[in-house]
């Protein structure tokens, strides 16, 4: 592994995933912070709708048409940032906005001690924050980096290694499709399974990842440690800053709780290799907060009498909310289950404004109100019905999954944080995470005294509902976790998102009570106490953890790395991955190889580039043919039919390695055509190392 050119292209990745959001959110008004926590998504909204622009022109996507039409969807943003400005202040000086507003109503409600002050702060947007507190929040960030990422690279050991999971063989293929290909919409990655009819899959994180050059193996590494290590812990300090604008403190202690949960990024993002999933997971807390802003500090307030409800929204609201609509988009492109995380999550606030909507507008016409709700309905129903109709969603709701654990058995598996479920191997006394479910749940208790965060324990608890009926037992509503693939490992993240604010929050609250003893101290000199028993607070955990379970996250990462025997079978050995790169130079350009997908010929084409048959680990071939080579492939000599279907599949080369087949066990995955067969005649070997072999197919020479 070249140190200076992985270096590169972890420049090259950040720049993509970084600058064109962070240029877009600035132009449309953000701040420094939230624009830099919301870019990854607003990053994919550009590439998703640039992806679409080549797949309607034919341009190539490529680095240059990427740059160039993400130049201009930047420029728009300007626009359109300088033009919302303008027209907000415009209306603003029309109408008559009252001085200040009192603090109970522009929370929304009634508040009452510490509550008034945080609605106050909500009202006027986000509360400054002290430059010390600034420098320890880039500390704490790179800590949690730090700490994320040096777990990643140790399970990986070799951020070139392949990861052997089932998802991450598609997806590293698909990045090397869209590079050979030229197009990366979601319809533009289907044709890797074969013949079959286009049909939709998210690409938003393929489309990124294929602008890095040099190995698709590394630039997939690298966007795990990007996602889990930088985009999360910033997203989620955004997250607390929008939950708790008054208690700066929980802004820099969020992150390092960040880092010390298992289900991300470990379990979903790097064991699972969700890594479209894992990514629009990383974001969702950043949109969350923005949304949470927006909602109040938008100077936008329900009042009693419609007389004295203020009519025009803050300069730069509109410009705000089209940022929100930017970076949602982003998200639900990287993977649409987002959407329905955000109204997991979000619902509570969302419910919240809408009532209180409905309410002013009632007061200031019962019809309109009437009209509006109607009209509002009509278009949800409408939108239900369409949805339902989706047979892409209709697929995903009715993914057949067995149940993994009881009610009882969920709950300990979410929060103890466990690599699997109670019952599992993986599941021992050191895997639980004692003290982070308690600062979670006493958190989330403390959260129910604020206006402000209310709501979140409200999102916080539904999505521990949608775990339970995701882990098990099946029952009648099971199938509403259908929208994560009835996966708790998709839904655990969710839970966390708002989990690990509240358990910062339940440390800055202890940690706030000495130093409410210094009378004769001042504000600051009161957070800058709180901040450093926060921080002790948090390393006595870490040490007392094992370093936040770190053994237990190495474990879990390097569990698709793995190159040893494993019970269930294992496609790469010892150095069978370097085997399959130096096959690169002994195979033509236009070589094409067949085999058991099981055996390792689906990482032919993401190390090689070379095309292979199935470049996924399928239970069943796409087509007639990959279906009777299936079967029948080493009856080659005897039956005519193979070759006819090696000759319209131009297959020449075959990879075989039987005697480690992965999955082995699983007799639904057999794949009885390539055991077994005598490649003594009509086949020349090419290249071989242990039991792993490529051989050149010459037995069809005579047709």
């Amino acid at each position: 592994m070249n140190a200076v050119a992985v270096a590169g292209q972890m420049l090259v990745l950040i720049g993509i995933f970084y600058v064109p959001g962070f240029l877009a959110l600035f132009g449309l008004r953000l701040k420094v912070f939230p624009a830099l926590a919301l870019a990854p998504a607003a990053s994919a909204a550009i590439a998703g709708a640039a992806s679409m622009v080549c797949l309607a022109t034919g341009w190539r996507w490529s680095p240059a048409s990427a740059a160039a039409l993400a130049a201009a969807a930047v420029a728009l943003c300007f626009v359109a940032g300088r033009r919302a400005v303008r027209l907000s202040v415009r209306q603003t000086a029309r109408r008559k906005v009252p001085a200040a507003l009192p603090a109970a109503e522009a929370d929304g409600g009634k508040a009452g001690g510490s509550n008034a002050d945080e609605a106050a702060s909500g009202a006027a947007g986000q509360e400054a924050i002290p430059l010390y507190l600034k420098v320890l929040l880039g500390a704490t960030l790179a800590v949690a980096a730090g700490l994320i990422g040096t777990a990643m690279v140790r399970g990986m050991v070799s951020l070139d290694r392949v990861n052997q999971s089932w998802d991450a063989t598609f997806h590293v293929n698909a990045v090397r499709w869209i590079q050979d290909g030229g197009q990366s919409s979601p319809w533009s990655i289907s044709p890797i399974f074969g013949n079959g009819p286009p049909s939709f899959y998210p690409a938003g994180w393929h489309e990124l990842v294929s602008l890095v050059p040099g190995d698709v193996v590394t630039a997939a590494n690298l966007a795990c440690l990007l996602i889990g290590g930088v985009i999360w812990p910033v997203s989620l300090a955004y997250l607390a800053a929008a939950l708790f604008p008054r208690l700066p403190v929980v802004l820099v202690l969020a992150p390092l709780f960040g880092a010390a949960v298992l289900a991300f990024p470990f379990i979903q993002l790097v064991r699972s290799a969700q890594w479209p999933n894992g990514f629009a997971t990383a974001v969702i807390p950043a949109i969350l907060a923005l949304g949470i802003n927006l909602l109040y500090a938008s100077r936008l307030s329900w009042h009693r009498r419609p007389q004295d409800a203020v009519q025009a929204p803050a300069p730069g609201t509109g410009a705000r909310c089209a940022a929100l609509l930017l970076a949602a988009a982003g998200a639900v492109w990287i993977h649409p289950s987002a959407f329905f995380a955000l109204l997991l999550l979000g619902g509570f606030y969302l419910g919240r404004f809408l009532i209180l909507g409905f309410l002013y507008q009632w007061r200031l016409s019962r019809i309109r109100a009437a009209v509006v709700s109607v009209l509002s309905l009509a278009v949800l129903a409408a939108a239900a019905a369409g949805l339902s109709r989706l047979s892409v969603l209709v697929r995903v709701l009715d993914y057949p999954r067995r149940p993994y654990a009881g009610w009882r058995g969920s709950l300990v598996w979410l929060y103890f944080d466990l690599p699997t479920r109670p019952a599992g191997h993986s599941a021992t006394p050191q895997t639980y995470a004692y003290v982070l479910a308690a600062l979670m749940l006493a958190g989330a208790a403390i959260a129910l005294a604020y206006n402000r965060s209310r709501p979140a324990v409200g999102g916080m608890a539904a999505a521990t509902g949608m775990f339970m009926l995701a882990a098990g037992p099946d029952n009648p509503f099971r199938w509403l976790a259908g929208f994560w693939y009835k996966d708790p490992t998709r839904i655990a993240p969710l839970v966390l998102t708002f989990g690990c604010v509240f358990a910062a929050l339940a440390a800055e609250r202890v940690c706030r009570l000495p130093a409410r003893a210094l009378r004769r101290a001042g504000e600051r000199q009161r957070q800058v106490l709180t901040a450093v028993l926060g921080l002790a607070a948090v390393a006595l955990v870490f040490a007392s953890s094992g370093g936040f379970r770190y053994e237990t996250k190495v474990a879990s990462v390097a569990t698709p790395y793995q190159v040893t025997p494993m019970p269930r079978g294992r496609a790469l050995l010892g150095h069978e991955q370097d085997f399959i790169r130096s096959l690169g130079p002994l195979l033509p350009k236009d070589a094409v190889v067949i085999g058991d997908p099981f055996n390792g010929l689906p990482y032919i084409y993401a190390l090689t580039g070379h095309r292979v048959v199935f470049p996924q680990m399928i239970n069943r071939p796409t087509t007639a043919d990959e279906a009777y080579l299936r079967q029948h492939f080493r009856h080659i000599r005897t039956d005519p039919k193979v070759c006819i279907a090696l000759i319209r599949l131009r297959a020449g080369y075959v990879y075989d390695d039987g005697p480690i087949r992965a999955r082995q066990t699983d007799r639904g995955l057999k794949w009885p055509g390539f055991t077994k067969v005598d490649y003594t005649h009509g086949f020349d070997l090419v290249a071989r190392h242990g039991t792993a072999a490529l051989y050149r197919i010459t037995a069809c020479r005579r047709l």
